[in-house]
């Protein structure tokens, strides 16, 4: 008989800016350290600036956006985001993040773009150096890094990927992450100066060879602001993020059926639902980012409302926390009988 299999994956999603690098306990994690300290300019040591960037977003159809960011310290910044009809602010302030939205949930790509522009973060110390591969590429001579999570947790996304730099400069070229289900390729160019720290003008993400977004920051320098920048909206969500805060585990997760009409035509594909683990550790605004079909869209979302964590937590204090889930549903024939 035909017997579909399914998979869930957990991926979990700050909704501030990513933060992807860094140990400092070899010569490898020194040079990561490097790299981090060339690009990352929303480390602790930067200085205050205001980025500017058009970017295209692939939504469905090419959809036009803009962002905003305004940054003091890593206590202290926001982002305001335009695309299409979407529209977010987020406020970093203290240890807590506001965040404002016209939807009941922030799209993907949108979360992909937050990602985009940190480029190499010193701040999460997660990543070591496998190898360093030389390379040439267009005639110039790059340094390719295999990465590897350190001691992920058994629920993690724990990806292949591959960081290509500019061994002169240190600068960031290429960063690629790949799992069993996607391939995501991003690409930086045309570094500019800010400071003693570099960025790059252009960017762009790749997922699975089709385009997701592609980034042109129109302006990047140092600023001063006034207290009124960084007034919360009435209304906001509000989010405490602390350091060293630890990340939900997921410690009850029933899979769903898999749908009798998907599994008779052997129907496949991938789910992406974006909810919210509450400080009791159960789920709450459960909402669909990307759809398999309708059947296995509806049977994912029922049972990840049933899903139990552990929750997040700052220090003593358990605390609300936005992950992704994907689920993903394998149409292939194990067993014939």
């Amino acid at each position: 008989m035909f017997k579909p299999t399914l998979q869930c994956r957990l991926q979990l999603i700050l909704i501030a800016a990513s933060s992807l690098l860094g140990r400092a306990d070899s010569a490898s994690d020194f040079l990561l350290t490097s790299i981090a300290n060339r690009v990352d300019i929303a480390s602790s040591s930067g200085k205050p600036f205001q980025l500017e960037a058009d970017f295209t977003a692939q939504i469905n159809v090419p959809q036009a956006g803009h962002i905003t960011w305004k940054w003091v310290n890593k206590a202290l910044w926001s982002q305001e985001i335009t695309v299409g009809s979407y529209h977010q602010i987020i406020l970093k302030k203290g240890e807590t993040i506001y965040l404002s939205r016209n939807a009941p949930f922030t799209p993907l790509r949108v979360s992909d773009l937050l990602g985009l522009l940190t480029i190499f973060s010193s701040e999460c110390k997660c990543w070591e150096i496998r190898r360093v591969k030389p390379q040439v590429e267009a005639g110039a001579a790059i340094e390719c890094l295999e990465l590897h999570k350190v001691h992920p947790q058994s629920n993690e996304w724990n990806p292949k990927r591959i960081t290509c730099i500019n061994p002169a400069t240190k600068e960031v070229l290429s960063d690629e992450f790949k799992d069993d289900e996607n391939f995501r390729h991003a690409e930086y160019s045309n570094y500019q100066p800010l400071g003693s720290l570099s960025y790059p003008m252009q960017m762009k993400l790749q997922i699975n060879g089709s385009q997701a977004l592609k980034v042109n920051v129109i302006s990047l320098s140092q600023a001063s602001f006034d207290e009124a920048t960084f007034v919360p909206i009435p209304g906001a969500v509000a989010r405490r993020q602390c350091e060293n805060m630890t990340h939900p585990v997921a410690i009850k997760t029933p899979d769903p059926e898999y749908p009798r009409s998907a599994a008779q035509n052997r129907l496949g594909g991938t789910v992406t639902i974006s909810l919210t683990v509450n400080p009791d550790g159960s789920v709450s605004n459960v909402q669909l980012l990307e759809s398999a079909g309708h059947e296995m869209d509806s049977v994912s979302q029922q049972i990840l409302q049933t899903w139990k964590f552990k929750p997040a937590m700052c220090g003593t204090e358990a605390v609300a926390y936005d992950i992704h889930v994907n689920v993903t549903f394998h149409a292939r024939e194990l067993e014939r009988g």
